[in-house]
């Protein structure tokens, strides 16, 4: 079954919160960078997003009549220069599928159309899927200057 991929709302709440819970623990972490659980208002945050400065797209399919969240890629704008933190995650049974690419290629068309000029992340060293990906799309990478085990990505849309 082929994914819908389209832009997130806050009707999304609980499909969000299974979506994570069941993540493994090493995908969990690769995308927080850390063990915790993301707390009810992230969630909440996550879901019920300002389009003034925040966008994100799910991936979704009908399992037995319920629509369940299979993928997340989102943006956030730090600043007034048009820069914009970014994040993607893929459920564990659908990684290596192409479902990350087709969420960040939806993402990048939702930043430039909101005007973000650069889209800047960051991922484990270690973690070959999104760095990976990253180079598809022609981010380019360098190692943060605090810790070797994290690499920063950069995209410029403009």
């Amino acid at each position: 079954m082929e994914p819908l991929v389209r832009t997130i709302d806050a009707a999304d709440l609980e499909r969000e919160r299974e979506f994570v819970e069941g993540l493994s623990p090493r995908t969990a972490y690769q995308r927080l960078m850390s063990p915790r659980k993301p707390s009810d208002e992230e969630l909440q945050r996550w879901t019920a997003i300002d389009r003034s400065r925040e966008g994100a797209v799910v991936a979704t399919v009908t399992v037995e009549g319920r629509e369940r969240q299979v993928g997340v890629a989102r943006y956030v704008m730090e600043g007034p220069d048009g820069e914009a933190d970014f994040a993607i995650v893929v459920g564990d049974s659908w990684q290596g599928q192409g479902l990350g690419k087709r969420l960040l290629a939806a993402l990048i068309d939702l930043a430039r159309q909101a005007g973000v000029r650069r889209l800047v992340g960051s991922t484990l060293s270690e973690n070959r899927g999104m760095l990976e990906l990253a180079g598809r799309f022609g981010f380019r990478r360098s190692k943060d200057p605090g810790g070797a085990i994290v690499t920063l990505l950069k995209l410029n849309l403009q």
